[in-house]
């Protein structure tokens, strides 16, 4: 049996995997341009849950104001992850156009 889930990069995601060995890269959905535009490769961004029109829904946040979001499989495992109370992080890997790519980790 060869190892796979959660790593960055393609395939479907392991739900067995630990919360503290989570770790993917997405692209921020929901991008916001006035931060957006502050971004630079390799700062390091708050992820938190917060209720929006009565769903729940994960932000990136950088000094407090909101970067974009974060959805998919990948991030349903990380919300789960934060309501047992781990922490995580969003590392930003490319910023181009408008689009930001950010890789998670267990803070």
């Amino acid at each position: 049996m060869s190892g796979s889930g959660g790593g960055v990069g393609g395939g479907g995601f392991d739900y067995d995997l630990p919360c503290d060995n989570l770790r993917f890269e997405a692209q921020l959905t929901s991008p916001q341009p006035a931060v957006v535009t502050t971004l630079v490769v390799a700062e390091v961004l708050d992820i938190v849950i917060n209720t929006i029109n009565d769903q729940v829904v994960l932000q990136v946040l950088k000094n407090g104001q909101v970067a974009g979001g974060l959805a998919g499989p990948d991030a349903t495992r990380l919300r789960n992850c934060i309501e047992q109370d781990h922490q995580y992080k969003a590392t930003v890997r490319l910023v181009n156009s408008g689009q930001v790519r950010v890789l998670i980790g267990h803070a």
